[in-house]
């Protein structure tokens, strides 16, 4: 169990905190003076964190499973008695081929990229209203913004919590809750590794998780988005006309070597 955090130390819990992104905003957020529950499925890297960190308290867990999701929030509000932040930075993803629509694959990534973040909104959602207020961040992707070749379930996945978060920043409003959308170019973390394109404008994780971090306690906004330039480059995209905007992806995609045909 836990020990309180005191009456004027606020708690955060961060669903995928093991690695990458969510690694860093554990870590920052600790250094601001919260209780940070981290959450992931790899119990070792968590204890690991934990070790090194006081503020830091392991919570593994499937963000995939919705009762053990549910039985969590419960068990981190038995220990600290609030939570002020609730964070979603869970991510699966899987190699994919152009024109590859395993079914299997498709719902392995959406249970933890989109049904994760409502698992956890469920019970927090539940104990911010009663409490009066809170604060809640989903980490999405630039990913999600439209459809790209190659993008195979990550895309989508991504594309659904955006519209997720749009929904709940208008339906949690009344009740004080702060939704905000977070909406990363690409982040230098193991998961971005296993990717074999050319990935423009590669930010180090460090840099990012400053960037949501201050999003999040000095700001407003309702989405975090960066770096800047890709953010318009992709923002614009969405505004093409259609015909404009299939004869550009599929450039990308003869580009990628996704549109030739194989040699006999």
């Amino acid at each position: 169990m836990a020990a309180s955090p005191g009456p004027d130390r606020r708690v955060a819990w961060i669903v995928g905190a093991s690695s990458g992104i969510g690694a860093e905003l554990a870590l920052r957020l600790a250094a601001k003076g919260y209780a940070v529950a981290v959450s992931a499925r790899r119990r070792e890297r968590l204890e690991a964190m934990a070790g090194s960190n006081a503020r830091l308290h392991p919570y593994p867990l499937d963000a995939g499973d919705r009762s053990a999701t549910a039985e969590t929030c419960a068990q981190i509000l038995a220990d600290f008695g609030r939570l002020d932040l609730a964070i979603f930075a869970a991510a699966e993803w899987h190699a994919n081929s152009i024109g590859d629509y395993a079914a299997e694959r498709y719902l392995a990534v959406t249970r933890v990229n989109y049904l994760g973040a409502v698992n956890m909104s469920d019970p927090v959602v539940a104990h911010m209203k009663a409490a009066g207020g809170g604060q809640i961040a989903l980490i999405a992707s630039v990913a999600g913004y439209f459809g790209m070749p190659s993008g195979g379930p990550y895309g989508p996945a991504k594309a659904a919590l955006i519209q997720l978060a749009q929904m709940m920043r208008i339906e949690l409003a009344p009740h004080a809750i702060d939704v905000r959308l977070v909406n990363p170019g690409f982040v230098d973390t193991e998961l971005t590794q296993r990717n074999a394109y050319p990935m423009p404008l590669m930010m180090p994780v460090e840099t990012a998780g400053k960037r949501i971090v201050d999003g999040l306690l000095r700001s407003k906004r309702f989405e975090i988005a960066f770096p800047r330039r890709l953010i318009v480059v992709a923002k614009l995209g969405r505004l093409l006309p259609y015909p404009v905007f299939f004869w550009a992806m599929k450039r990308m995609l003869h580009t990628a070597g996704g549109g030739r045909k194989p040699k006999a």
